[in-house]
């Protein structure tokens, strides 16, 4: 049975003894899993995806075949060309290793705004990335 991260994280916190199986048995999915199962639901090929990120077509396919981790940067445009809410873009993040976006960052504020009020993937870089204001 699969354990939810919180009950998880209770579980090690009161139990007295340190039980490696079930850390082991509820491993988080790799991120290339997780953008896979984003894909079939919005029903978004993998070459689709690669052309809307504008990635060279190698470094696209090794993201998706999961022997590249991506950036970051690349989670949040992989989410914003998926039309992912927010808590599925923070998700992407923490399973991919990297720090979930933050509201007291600017670019991660920008980011936050953008998803929220569900910007297009064009507007939404240059919003975010492109954006002069200090």
């Amino acid at each position: 049975m699969y354990i939810i991260t919180e009950d998880l994280e209770k579980k090690l916190r009161e139990e007295d003894e340190f039980d490696e199986k079930t850390i082991i048995e509820n491993q988080s999915e790799a991120v290339y899993t997780a953008i896979d199962k984003y894909m079939s639901e919005k029903n978004i090929q993998r070459s689709e995806l690669i052309r809307r990120l504008n990635l060279e077509r190698t470094y696209g396919y090794q993201i998706l075949n999961g022997t590249r981790i991506p950036t970051r940067i690349h989670i949040i445009k992989i989410g914003l060309v998926l039309e992912l809410t927010l808590d599925e873009i923070q998700r992407l993040l923490k399973i991919g290793g990297k720090e979930v976006l933050y509201a007291r960052n600017i670019t991660d504020a920008r980011a936050i705004y953008a998803i929220e009020h569900h910007f297009n993937y064009e507007d939404a870089c240059e919003f975010i990335w492109n954006n002069n204001i200090a």
